[in-house]
């Protein structure tokens, strides 16, 4: 809770304003209460009954009750909002190795449960705090036996509710961790949901989730059973210290003789206001310790390790021919036991056409995503000769947006025309396909909308890297499960229209490296050769050994 105060104290202007409409409330609930104080008076006692500008007053300070309270809770809202927002941001932002699962729940469920804090608890603080202030201090001028009896019986609400809200935060705290681990396994089983089908396992995971969400439930039912058991013993010690007010103004009145009718009046009346808002606190502070639960669970993921941002490779001098250069470069995954790469050396010149070959889990791929920048050098550098350098990847599963055609290519840059899409369609082979769809490019693709073939998805994708003419393109086996004319029309792209561009293929067949200069052979995540490739004009057949 202390995390969740400070964080309110960095909008000071919020507690501020809350301060001050709490002092206006309390004010004008002490008023109102003395008032109907005194008309009660008039009207049983005094028998008066001309009392006009007495019910104006009244009039008034019950809508000033009303805004005043009106404006705690809305400022508490706003503070609330702004909170949500820059936690959110602060999540987004941070490159976290927790699974996307768990940052999904902390983005939407866990900062959703610390608003409460800001938006209820917070602002019920003050408004409990000079309400009972501002009523003892006019019972002491009133009636002092009524403050007393006040003062005593007090302390035990926050005592009740302290206890309670305790144990609600444990238990908040509890059904949050679950829900991160039950959301990632829930994910997980999705995305496994073919390979379970496959293997008869339906209906055990089922089973299973059925087991896990009832766990949940159970979680959420305990907290529910606290808030219920808090709001009993809040109601009971509530009635219990207005009966004891009632009590001692009614001795006081009829058998003591030592108050009169109106100090009995407004000691009674003022009771309810005083224990009602502490218990309208202790209710809060239920919510309020829920939400530290919440908050347990987000602040120990922004304190969570980061994952290693991808290191800004360095910018030289290189000869004008050359792009990027890669100097005894090694490279080891986090927890990695041994190197995934060790020792590289590679230039690649500009416009020059590199085949990765060796066997599965030689390194191919690791070395292409760092010649991408796509993962950061652990040791040795990495040179290029821009900053500005466009990458272009193709890969054996693309990845398809469900929305249009056009989006999908365009990657959601309006500036993008029409006619750019369609030539780009038309390159590789798509444009009478799409043309014949009712919407043309505006037709959804992806689940909900039109489904394409595998191979009609690489060449969206294709489209994709066409139309950002990138500088360094990376093809890992596109045409992989493909046909032989959709493998034939892709190839045929690739060698007409990345002639100018930097490739690298990850190449485990011969056919993806008929058109590299030079072949780079990889083994057990080192550089075993390099090698010319013979061009496929001068080849006189067969493949170079």
């Amino acid at each position: 809770m202390k995390r969740l105060t400070k964080l309110a104290l960095e909008y000071k202007i919020f507690p501020i304003l809350m301060f001050l409409v709490s002092i206006l409330l309390a004010l004008t609930v002490v008023f109102q209460n003395i008032t109907i104080g005194v008309i009660l008076d008039k009207v049983l006692i005094q028998q008066q009954f001309q009392l006009t500008s007495l019910l104006i007053i009244i009039f008034f300070v019950l809508i000033a009750r009303a805004v005043f309270n009106m404006l705690n809770l809305a400022i508490g809202d706003t503070m609330a909002n702004r909170i949500k927002n820059s936690l959110r941001q602060q999540v987004i932002e941070k490159a976290s190795k927790s699974p996307i699962g768990k940052q999904i729940n902390v983005v939407t469920e866990g900062i959703d449960g610390i608003a409460p804090f800001f938006s209820n608890f917070f602002p019920q603080v003050f408004k409990s705090m000079m309400i009972p202030v501002f009523i003892i201090g006019a019972m002491f001028f009133i009636h002092l036996n009524t403050a007393l009896i006040m003062l005593v019986t007090a302390p035990f609400i926050p005592l009740f509710y302290i206890i309670f809200g305790l144990e609600t935060r444990d238990e908040s705290k509890d059904k949050m961790t679950y829900l991160n681990q039950f959301s990632q396994q829930f994910l997980n089983k999705v995305k496994g949901l073919i390979t379970l089908k496959l293997f008869n396992q339906t209906a055990r995971t089922e089973q299973e989730l059925y087991e896990e969400s009832t766990h949940f439930r159970t979680l959420t039912m305990r907290i529910l059973k606290s808030a219920f058991l808090s709001g009993l013993m809040l109601e009971f010690i509530t009635m219990l210290g207005i009966g004891l007010v009632a009590l001692e103004a009614g001795l006081g009145l009829i058998l003591f003789n030592n108050i009169d009718f109106k100090t009995a009046a407004i000691a009674i009346i003022l009771a309810p206001e005083f224990y009602n808002a502490i218990k309208d606190l202790g209710q809060s502070f239920h919510s309020g310790k829920q939400s530290e639960g919440s908050s347990d669970v987000v602040f120990d993921f922004l304190e969570e390790p980061t994952i290693n941002p991808v290191a800004r490779p360095q910018q030289h001098d290189m000869s004008t021919s050359s792009i990027v250069k890669l100097h005894d470069v090694s490279f080891k995954y986090e927890g990695a036991q041994s190197y995934a790469l060790q020792h590289i050396n590679l230039e690649i010149t500009k416009g020059e056409k590199i085949a990765l070959v060796g066997p599965s889990g030689a390194g191919k791929s690791t070395l292409a995503q760092i010649i991408t920048q796509q993962l950061p050098v652990t040791n040795g550098e990495l040179t290029v000769a821009s900053r500005q350098l466009r990458f272009g990847i193709l890969s054996q599963t693309p990845y398809i947006f469900n929305t249009s055609i056009k989006n999908n290519i365009t990657m959601f840059n309006d500036e993008i025309t029409e006619a750019q899409v369609y030539k780009m369609l038309n390159l590789v082979g798509l444009k009478e396909k799409v043309a014949a769809f009712k919407h043309g490019i505006d037709t959804h693709i992806g689940e909900g909308g039109e489904m394409l073939s595998g191979g009609e998805m690489r060449r969206i994708e294709l489209s994709r890297v066409l139309l950002l003419q990138p500088d360094i393109v990376l093809f890992d086996e596109p045409t992989t499960g493909l046909d032989l004319q959709t493998e034939t029309i892709i190839q045929d792209v690739i060698h007409r229209q990345f002639q100018a561009a930097t490739i690298i293929y990850i190449a485990h067949r011969d056919s993806t490296i008929q058109y590299a200069d030079r072949r780079v052979y990889i083994e057990n995540g080192s550089v075993k050769f390099i090698d010319q490739v013979m061009s496929v004009e001068n080849k006189k057949g067969g493949e170079p050994e």
